[in-house]
């Protein structure tokens, strides 16, 4: 499950993905459209409710801050890398 925000001048990519060990890892990267500053934290979750809740909590907050979703037939956000891809994705929609 991936969502990307934007604002004018800055990007948030929001991840959550399942490992090998089943565990679920929310993935928050925040990145300048203008810059390379940005960031990224990782979160593991045992049960998987509790990561859902914890990414529509994450997905509500952007939304109040004044970030857009983007859709998925624009372009990848600058600076983007493939550190989300690799463990699988989670199965949940």
């Amino acid at each position: 499950m991936r969502v990307e925000f934007t604002t004018r001048s800055r990007g948030y990519v929001l991840t959550l993905e399942r490992d090998l060990f089943g565990a679920f890892i929310l993935y928050r990267r925040w990145f300048g459209l203008h810059n390379r500053r940005g960031g990224i934290k990782q979160q593991i979750f045992l049960d998987q409710d509790s990561a859902l809740r914890e990414f529509q909590r994450i997905e509500r907050t952007r939304a109040r801050r004044g970030y857009v979703p983007v859709s998925d037939r624009s372009p990848a956000p600058p600076h983007s890398s493939a550190v989300f891809s690799g463990t699988g994705s989670l199965a949940v929609d």
